[in-house]
């Protein structure tokens, strides 16, 4: 059965269109990469030495190199490699703590 998203979490679309790109240091936010469904999906194998790109919010994160590092083991993230993980994402954690990981952010994913 579907999980639905509790009424807190914002629309994937929805944190997208809201997504702030860094600066290229010339005053004005770049536009971030737009990332398709079937990309994500493509770069979610989380095996060693592979990418681990997690959806959550309307962006897209390459979580590879903080798996061995993650309090609760590598399994919660990799289990949500290639897909949007937001909902999963939402019980534990909040959009927040996300702005550790800009060095890691690929670019928002596409509606």
């Amino acid at each position: 059965a579907a999980v639905a998203a509790p009424a807190s979490v914002a629309s994937p679309a929805a944190a997208a269109a809201d997504f702030a790109a860094p600066s290229d240091g010339g005053g004005a936010a770049s536009e971030p990469r737009a990332v398709s469904a079937s990309e994500l999906k493509a770069h979610g194998g989380c095996g060693e030495g592979e990418p681990c790109w997690v959806g959550l919010y309307g962006r897209v994160y390459d979580f590879a190199s903080f798996l061995d590092e993650h309090p609760a083991g590598p399994t919660s993230i990799s289990d949500l490699g290639g897909a949007d993980g937001t909902v999963a994402f939402e019980h534990i954690h909040n959009e927040a703590m996300l702005s550790e990981f800009d060095d890691v952010l690929i670019g928002r994913l596409e509606a």
